[in-house]
C-alpha cells in the first residue's frame, strides 16, 4: 500500500487554518471576558437609574403636595397651575 503524503502547500494551509482557529478561540474568550465586565457595568447603571427614577418621582410628589398640580418653568421656577 502506497503511503500518501500531503503537499507542502496543503500542509501549510492546514497549519494556517489551525492557527486562525486558535486565534478565533482566543478572540471569543476575550469578548466573553469583556462582556462580563460590560454586564456588571450595565447592572450598576440599571441600579443607578432605578435610584434616580425613585428620587425624581419622590421629589415630584413632594412638589405636587406642596404646590399642587402644575407646570414648572425650569428657568424661572414659576409654576403654572393646571386644572
Amino acid at each position: 500500500m502506497d503511503k500518501k503524503v500531503l503537499t507542502e502547500e496543503e500542509l501549510q494551509k492546514l497549519k494556517e487554518f489551525q492557527t486562525r482557529e486558535e486565534n478565533l478561540i482566543v478572540a471569543f474568550g476575550q469578548i466573553a471576558y469583556q462582556q462580563e465586565t460590560l454586564d456588571k457595568q450595565q447592572d450598576k447603571a440599571i441600579q443607578e437609574k432605578e435610584k434616580f427614577d425613585k428620587e425624581r418621582s419622590d421629589f415630584a410628589t413632594s412638589l405636587t403636595s406642596k404646590y399642587g398640580n402644575g407646570t414648572i418653568n425650569i428657568d424661572t421656577g414659576e409654576i403654572t397651575p393646571t386644572e
